[in-house]
């Protein structure tokens, strides 16, 4: 019996709070976690530290989702993987479902009050330098292993990341654990670089 048999497969995810394709497929991931032996670590990519440098994108707009990363990265130093998690499935939610501005002070609230976590968190991360640069040295190491953007997943401890998968429907029971075990077994093909279907 190899290790994954034994105690179940490791995702190390990362996200980016503003990106639907990453909300999406972490819906996915933790659908197969319950039907898996399957854990999930939560990291952060910020997408402005990717794109900071293009002369095409609006920095104002690139900054948006600054506030609500430093939440999250704070519920991880404060509460874990469980904060985190609680945390991004709430902001997650308002964003991408109920369509509200990533970076709306009320919306940061009410998702710390349903992740469970402390108001005071709002203010204690609304200007906070250490913060930004744990979640810069964060993104240099994601950088150097490969990772470009989001989700990105490391999966067993391989320490090549996959960027996906994209999905624009979140598939339940059998349906997730089929994509699971297609994506796993790709990741595990060495030789394995990319499949790409044309967006409509």
């Amino acid at each position: 019996m190899t290790s994954v048999e034994k105690n179940g497969h490791h995702v190390r995810f990362l996200l980016d709070p503003s990106c639907p394709w990453a909300y999406r497929a972490s819906l996915w991931i933790r659908e197969v976690a319950r039907n898996r032996p399957l854990t999930i670590e939560w990291r952060l990519f910020s997408l402005e530290y990717v794109n900071r440098h293009s002369a095409d994108l609006d920095p104002v707009r690139l900054r948006k989702p600054r506030h609500a990363i430093r939440l999250l990265a704070r519920a991880l130093e404060t509460a874990g993987n469980g904060g985190i998690d609680a945390l991004y499935l709430a902001i997650g939610e308002a964003r991408h479902v109920e369509k509200e501005a990533i970076d709306d002070q009320a919306m940061l609230a009410e998702s710390l009050a349903r992740a469970g976590l402390s108001a005071e968190l709002l203010s204690e991360t609304r200007e906070d330098n250490a913060l930004d640069a744990a979640l810069e040295a964060d993104y240099q190491r994601a950088t150097k292993s490969g990772a470009f953007g989001v989700p990105t997943l490391f999966i067993d401890g391989n320490p090549a990341p996959i960027y996906g998968p994209l999905i624009d429907v979140v598939p339940h029971g059998e349906e997730a654990i089929e994509l699971w075990d297609h994506v796993a077994g790709l990741t595990r093909l060495p030789y394995f670089l990319e499949l790409k279907r044309n967006r409509t």
